[in-house]
């Protein structure tokens, strides 16, 4: 679900300024966010695949729901990109929220082929997506965003 993808974002945001001390921790946390949810562009289910419905029909029919744009050559291609043009905290970023949706998805009982084509194993988990699992990981990530708050900020 979407917001399970932006609570580990939002979470990962957090720990990444409190320890890591970007320059620009508005910026670097837009990035984290932005490709958090990035990788649903291929399906008119999702918050963006709405918001960019031409290129999600595009994506969505050569490629399918997580099909290339949920395996790991995505975030490793932008991290590269983004390190070559000198913005090494962008392509951190980039590459975190990218890679922390890959993971949350390969938790869920469809999971991913996170290499393919070059390995076709699928990688999957026990939950179902928008299942009730799911909200109760949801509901402990929101209450971890909080206390890890008040500890920083307390």
């Amino acid at each position: 679900m979407f917001k399970t993808h932006l609570a580990f974002s939002v979470f990962a945001a957090i720990l990444f300024i409190h320890y890591y001390r970007p320059k620009s921790p508005l910026l670097f946390s837009l990035v984290l966010l932005f490709s958090s949810i990035l990788p649903d562009i291929d399906t008119r289910k999702s918050k963006i695949g709405r918001k960019t419905w031409p290129l999600c029909s595009l994506f969505s029919t050569v490629f399918g729901h997580r099909g290339f744009f949920h395996t790991a050559w995505i975030p490793i291609a932008g991290f590269l990109a983004l390190r070559h043009f000198g913005h090494f905290e962008l392509a951190l970023a980039f590459f975190s929220g990218y890679s922390l949706h890959l993971l949350c998805d390969i938790s869920t009982a469809e999971g991913l082929k996170v290499f393919s084509p070059l390995w076709k194993k699928h990688f999957r988990g026990i939950m179902k997506t928008g299942g009730v699992m799911e909200h109760l990981v949801l509901l402990l990530v929101c209450i971890s965003i909080g206390l890890l708050l008040v500890r920083i900020l307390g």
